[in-house]
């Protein structure tokens, strides 16, 4: 791989990096703000202490405008504790002990999150409440107004969810797993009813899209999402996959490179496309903020996750091939960028995935020229190749998030439903968007970690996609352009609405049937120049059911590795982000 780099020289390098950079060298997309140097390994877990909790809370009683900096802190590290629970376990994976460490500290999170959430609501009531109001940002005011004690059954079935999820993270790999994944899928549907049922909706699919993650879009708008996608976007996907195996890559098989070689590369070029990108990276690797490699001893997963109490966050990445180590670093290396420049104290921040995900998978394409360079040099077809991967996985980003999108809306609307109609759905929802012949006749949907820790998440990652699409082709034609639509929306906070971001950048909108069109069709004339002489459904139809369905699962896999962790526990209804205790904020 080192050769590969050395094949531009110094000035060459240079100069490139001078042109690409140049017109963003001049704009400043991040508010700057004090980010102090620690290194993830100085950083102490302690757990979190609700003694100490609750004995702040007396005091912030007694003067909650005096005390309101240390409520802010507070919030941050108990946030910040039980994000490196998660991180310990997800770097000792089968390892009980912590496994039961993270589930506590996920508890005591909830209990730490409800009083510091009824505290603020006291002293909004109490003498103190306007000076108080003035100092919080616009709107927060009224969102912690009113808040009423999560009731001790929910927490009981909130720790009963994460303990079922924990199980899912135990269960042996062998030929049993599937069943018994479904098994505790069941399990965690129901709760999941009753909680939605609980807290006033109709279907917890609606829940979930107004609660967890604040969507300014409902169940039926996904719905007419999948039905163009099911008739345009699914059937170009699957032309990609059948013309990548037909060019049959060399680094396909090609083993990870090594955690510092990977990191050395990425930063070679990441300033390439704006030099404002270089700081995060820069810390992230001076710091340590990193898990990124292969092993037993790693969760099959990528996530980045704040770590607030410090001014910083954390990207975890197990890798398994060169190709897919590339891309997901690059990927979560954009969550970690974006919180990196987020100013916003944690208790004010939202689960914006949709937004987040743009921030990730936009940031991906953008990259291709250089992942273009390091896998294939200067070999056009293999560049080619590079470019066939790359935006087939974002449209199987589009085509996967739909079709699970729709495999939980099912599984939520049926509470009869058996193991074995479970893995039938799957198989059907494989037909009706053409994935028969890629899909190997195997229930890969017990793999993906998102439907079991992040119930109707899925979509977020077509809502989110489809304008990292229209980025990229922005790109071919003004990467200038391009690159600083990118960087604006990467300069989103958290409490930014999605399609405010949509709007303000002109990019591709999931409920205009006609911007889908538009950009089904824009993508199929980007891409014809590569799909034009290779046969559309030629390869035999035995080699799709192991190889093809091998790329299928290996494509899920990375996708259930965009673990999302959402940002507080908040039960303060509708259009607020809401998490139980087991979710979290990727920044994902």
């Amino acid at each position: 791989m080192k050769k590969i780099f050395r094949l531009f020289s110094f000035f060459i390098a240079a100069a490139l990096a001078a042109a690409l950079a140049a017109p963003c060298a001049s704009a400043a997309y991040y508010e700057p703000f004090d980010h102090p140097d620690v290194a993830y390994a100085d950083m102490a877990y302690a757990g979190v202490d609700l003694d100490a909790v609750a004995a702040f809370c007396e005091r912030f009683a007694q003067d909650p405008v005096g005390q309101y900096p240390a409520l802010l802190d507070l919030y941050d590290e108990v946030y910040t504790q039980n994000e490196l629970a998660y991180i310990r376990m997800c770097r000792n994976a089968g390892d009980g002990e912590l496994a039961a460490a993270c589930e506590q500290a996920e508890s005591d999170f909830s209990y730490a999150s409800d009083a510091i959430y009824l505290a603020l609501s006291e002293a909004l009531d109490g003498p103190q409440g306007d000076a108080l109001r003035e100092l919080m940002p616009e709107g927060e005011a009224e969102g912690f107004a009113g808040y009423e004690p999560t009731p001790a059954d929910a927490f009981d079935a909130s720790a009963e969810e994460a303990a079922l999820i924990r199980q899912y993270y135990l269960l042996p790999d062998d030929r049993n797993f599937a069943d018994a994944a479904a098994e505790l899928y069941l399990q965690l549907a129901a709760l999941r009813r009753d909680e939605a049922e609980r807290a006033g909706f109709d279907s917890y699919p609606e829940y979930a899209y107004a609660y967890f993650y604040a969507r300014e879009y409902a169940p039926e708008d996904a719905r007419q999402l999948r039905r163009v996608v099911k008739s345009t976007l699914a059937p170009l996907y699957v032309r990609c996959l059948y013309a990548l195996y037909e060019f049959d890559p060399a680094w396909d098989d090609e083993p990870a490179p090594d955690t510092e070689e990977l990191l050395d590369a990425i930063g070679s070029r990441i300033g390439d496309i704006s030099p404002e990108l270089t700081e995060a990276f820069d810390f992230l690797r001076r710091n340590g903020l990193y898990c990124i490699g292969e092993g037993d001893a790693l969760f099959d997963m990528g996530y980045t996750t704040a770590l607030p109490a410090y001014r910083s966050a954390f990207l975890f990445n197990k890798v398994d091939a060169r190709y897919s180590a590339f891309k997901d670093t690059v990927h979560e290396f954009g969550h970690f960028n974006a919180a990196y420049h987020d100013p916003t104290p944690m208790l004010y921040q939202y689960g914006n995935m949709d937004v987040s995900e743009i921030q990730s998978q936009g940031l991906e394409l953008l990259f291709l020229p250089y992942l273009q360079e390091f896998l294939a040099g200067d070999d056009p077809d293999g560049r080619g190749a590079v470019t066939l991967a790359a935006v087939s996985d974002i449209l199987g980003s589009v085509v996967d998030g739909c079709l699970y999108d729709e495999f939980e809306q099912a599984v939520y609307a049926d509470p009869a439903m058996t193991v074995k109609e479970l893995h039938a759905l799957e198989a059907r929802l494989n037909h009706e968007y053409g994935l028969d012949s890629i899909s190997g006749g195997e229930p890969y949907w017990v793999y993906i970690t998102h439907l079991f820790e992040q119930p109707c998440y899925y979509i977020s990652y077509a809502a989110s996609a489809l304008p990292a699409l229209d980025i990229w082709l922005r790109s071919s034609d003004d990467r200038d352009a391009a690159v600083d639509t990118y960087m604006k929306v990467s300069a989103a906070r958290t409490d930014a609405w999605f399609f405010d971001v949509l709007y303000d950048n002109g990019l591709c909108d999931l409920t205009d049937r006609g911007d889908l069109t538009r950009l089904a069709q824009r993508l199929e004339q980007q891409l014809d120049p590569l799909l034009q002489s290779v046969p559309a459904a030629h390869a035999p139809i035995w080699v799709w059911g192991v190889a093809g369905a091998a790329v299928l699962l290996c494509a899920g896999l990375a996708f259930s590795r965009k673990r999302c962790r959402i940002a507080a526990e908040r039960e303060r209804g509708p259009c607020y982000a809401h998490n139980s205790e087991n979710d979290g904020e990727e920044i994902e």
